[in-house]
């Protein structure tokens, strides 16, 4: 694999035409100065470059840099040409990346794609040596604006789905008329990673052109992306918005659009208490199954009041979810009833008779997303988690390639999360919420330097004792994985919904246990202190909103799961299902 430099201006153009590979040959190229960057493919660079100069668009570029190799092929470069894109805007060393996302970015399945993948290591390690970027694939693929990148390639499936959203959106928009997508999908299969690609197309359709689409995109979906592009050209931009019903995701995503620029922008994305504000013409709603009801909202409970009388609402009838529908011409929810964890949570009954009150003037359409894209143990594992939860695994099971063990001791856990943590980062141990939270920071958020919980471990202050194991809760909720104190708190549900680790630490808690006799997971309420999950609710509620947690705390994990339980039965039951760390080969 070699990268070849040349002058971007016509000398350069014949440079590439003179040397190997320069004509008729599959390359990926990048065009840049010193602060600004765009990456393509072509099967003929000296035609490709000769066509960007007589553009003259890209005059202020300095250089090309044609990547080439014996063995590329249209599917490599268009592969290597997204992972490209992806990285190096992650990467940081280039301030614009020029190139934007406007509906061409599907996975690209070939023959020896993994063995391509591999190279792809080669490769990024000869930019570095070339100084082209700055940080290794591992730094990056830990950064938030690298998971949550509208460049991410979709899946078949994604693409599939966001061809068929954005075709309805299409449809609605000439029509004048309103709709519902409703995308369902369980957690690690992708639906923040959708949500954030059909925005990037939206905000950029302007962009967007037929003749630069990838030759293998959909014909159908160059028509409707063009067909937006049309409309938005008579009718002015789009308003579109973002809702996540969780703060910390919420704010991490903010981050994020305002890194990421490119038609982007941290106002994008809301708290649901926003859409009184503004009306959208296509609103999406992340984790919509997090979306509230009155019910336990503490301290908010006027501010709900309030927006329900801005919109004429009942407030004691009404729920986040209608806001959403007011608010919006299109509406894109991604929704998993499995993922509710607390009684403010609308029920499943309520977001269906919610959408149903709604549907008489717009069409509702269904999607599901099926294929598990976070976690390394597959579809398999996300399974075998909610057999297990519920009681209806019968036999032990291999879960390939991932690392799936049970701790008898939880120092040991947890010091070896750590160690991973400072190996690998973004390795987190968390928790069910059976220990007060006693260390809570008062007033303002500490520092992120960990003397704050340096202090409260000096005074012997802290809030979890496990067979005299001591630990304390996380310090904050929003931001708590990205911040240095999490390597030594605990986590919790609140913590890290919605986000990915590499591995999770769960420890199960004295509220949780096994019933040997009956075969089922029981519940003490007496040892669960999270009260904006148990008030108001009966036990078999609030057992359903447990194992939830449970089960969305096991599949945070890309690489691996170590658990461990507090009590005696639930220890020796999930014993059964799970090898014991003690049996890993050195």
């Amino acid at each position: 694999m070699d990268i070849k430099r040349f002058s971007f201006d016509i000398s350069g153009c014949e440079g590439i035409k003179s040397v190997d590979k320069g004509s008729d040959w599959p390359v990926v190229y990048m065009i840049h100065n010193d602060e600004e960057l765009y990456i393509g493919e072509t099967t003929s660079a000296y035609v490709r470059i000769g066509q960007h100069l007589a553009d003259h668009k890209k005059d202020h570029l300095k250089y090309v840099e044609i990547i080439c190799d014996d063995t590329f092929n249209k599917s490599v470069i268009l592969d290597y040409e997204q992972k490209l894109i992806k990285y190096c805007k992650a990467d940081g060393k280039f301030k614009r990346i020029l190139n934007r996302n406007a509906g061409q970015s599907s996975q690209h399945n070939y023959y020896q794609r993994e063995l391509y993948a591999e190279k792809f290591k080669v490769l990024w390690s000869k930019l570095f040596l070339e100084e082209l970027v700055q940080s290794s694939m591992d730094i990056i693929e830990n950064r938030n604006i690298f998971k949550y990148s509208p460049y991410n390639a979709l899946t078949e499936e994604q693409n599939s789905i966001s061809s068929a959203i954005l075709y309805d959106i299409l449809q609605k928009l000439r029509d004048g008329k309103a709709g519902i997508s409703i995308v369902n999908g369980c957690a690690g299969t992708g639906k923040t990673v959708l949500a954030v690609s059909m925005i990037s197309t939206l905000a950029n359709i302007k962009y967007f052109s037929a003749e630069e689409a990838e030759d293998e995109i959909d014909i159908a979906k160059v028509q409707t992306l063009l067909g937006i592009k049309e409309y938005v050209q008579q009718n002015g931009e789009l308003s579109i918005g973002l809702v996540f019903p969780m703060s910390g995701i919420r704010k991490t995503i903010g981050v994020v659009f305002r890194e990421f620029g490119n038609g982007l922008s941290a106002d994008m994305v809301l708290n649901p208490y926003q859409l009184k504000n503004k009306k959208y013409d296509v609103l999406f709603v992340d984790e919509s199954h997090r979306l509230m009801r009155r019910k336990n909202l503490g301290t908010n409970f006027k501010h709900f009041d309030d927006v329900c009388k801005f919109f004429s609402l009942d407030p004691m009838t009404a729920n986040q979810l209608e806001w959403a529908l007011i608010q919006s011409r299109y509406c894109v929810l991604f929704y998993d009833k499995d993922q509710s964890i607390k009684s403010t949570d609308l029920t499943q009954k309520e977001y269906e008779s919610t959408i149903i009150k709604y549907s008489h003037d717009r069409e509702v359409k269904t999607f599901t997303l099926t294929s598990q894209i976070r976690c390394d143990g597959g579809n398999f594992y996300i399974d075998y988690v909610k057999d297990i939860l519920n009681c209806r695994a019968d036999h032990y099971k291999e879960i390939q390639d991932y690392d799936f063990w049970l701790f008898d001791d939880v120092g040991k856990m947890v010091s070896e999360i750590r160690k991973l943590d400072n190996e690998i980062e973004l390795c987190k141990t968390v928790a069910g919420f059976s220990w007060e939270w006693k260390t809570k920071p008062n007033g303002k958020t500490p520092a992120d330097d960990c003397k704050y919980y340096d202090n409260l471990i000096k005074k012997g202050v802290y809030d979890i004792d496990i067979k005299g194991e001591k630990f304390i809760w996380n310090l904050v909720t929003d931001g708590w994985i990205g911040r240095l104190d999490s390597h030594y708190t605990i986590g919790c549900i609140h913590t890290t919904q919605g986000f990915d680790m590499n591995v999770v630490g769960v420890i199960f808690g004295k509220e949780i246990d096994y019933d040997p006799v009956n075969n089922k997971i029981i519940v003490d309420l007496t040892k669960f202190f999270d009260r904006n999950v148990k008030s108001g609710c009966d036990e078999a509620t609030v057992k359903c909103y447990i194992i939830n947690t449970y089960a969305t705390m096991m599949t945070r994990g890309i690489k691996g799961c170590y658990v461990y339980a507090c009590n005696k039965n639930m220890q020796e039951y999930l014993r059964r299902f799970i090898k014991n760390e003690k049996d890993r080969q050195s």
